[in-house]
């Protein structure tokens, strides 16, 4: 299998394309890839393409994109993910795995526990890192359609926004049931921050529609709760 690059540009069949400054970055003094090497090519839009480079040079990376196919890898049903934000790497371990489970969307959120505040420039330079933490996971797991990325929002404001069948993680409660999914064209998935929801929270997330429910006894790390519940979600459907 060829390596994959995102490309957020529209590529023709036999149309030699310059590649933008991420992948030619990356193909050139990362991989130091050549000539002739063959590569997978994805604008996000759906499908991919296979390609070939013609040119990898210091100031320009040439791909020349050959056969397009329309292949989706999405997952069946689209989960909305609500996910505090976490300190340090953990926060990109929970968005890079969350990809990899296949979430159509994250919402990161503040919430009264939430350890880690960002302000201003700080806040604009996570936001980039994170979707560039979006885009490698979809290079690397296969997706064509990288999940849409938002926040940080107030939880109160995701509450607000939340549709489909609402669920969110409370240690101690019944397991999810597969009936409860059916039926569902859609998931909203709120997990904790690394404090836990206050009670204010929780009774405001179940004045919203949320359903509370557990994977057994144990209480979940932060970044590791959105991977096992997804799992746990795929794995019920």
């Amino acid at each position: 299998m060829s390596r994959r690059f995102f490309d957020d540009q529209p590529f023709a069949a036999q149309q030699p394309v310059a590649l933008g400054a991420g992948p030619s970055h990356h193909i050139a003094k990362v991989l130091r890839m050549g000539v002739g090497e063959s590569l997978t090519l994805f604008n996000g839009q759906g499908g991919e393409w296979s390609a070939v480079l013609e040119e990898v040079g210091k100031k320009a990376v040439i791909a020349r994109p050959l056969a397009f196919t329309d292949v989706n890898r999405s997952a069946p049903l689209p989960v909305t993910l609500g996910l505090p934000l976490i300190k340090g790497d953990r926060m990109d371990f929970a968005i890079q795995k969350a990809v990899e489970m296949g979430a159509a969307a994250i919402r990161v959120l503040n919430t009264e526990r939430t350890e880690v505040r960002l302000k201003g420039d700080r806040e604009d330079k996570k936001f980039d890192h994170w979707r560039q933490v979006i885009i490698s996971a979809c290079e690397q797991c296969g997706l064509n359609r990288p999940p849409t990325l938002e926040g940080p929002l107030p939880l109160n404001d995701f509450l607000a926004g939340a549709g489909g069948l609402k669920l969110i993680a409370h240690p101690g409660r019944e397991p999810l049931r597969p009936e409860a999914l059916a039926g569902a064209e859609a998931i909203t998935l709120l997990t904790g921050p690394e404090g836990g929801f206050s009670d204010p929270e929780l009774a405001a997330a179940g004045d919203a529609g949320f359903l509370p429910f557990a994977l057994g006894e144990r209480v979940l790390r932060a970044e590791t709760a959105p991977v096992a519940l997804l799992g746990a979600l795929w794995a019920l459907r």
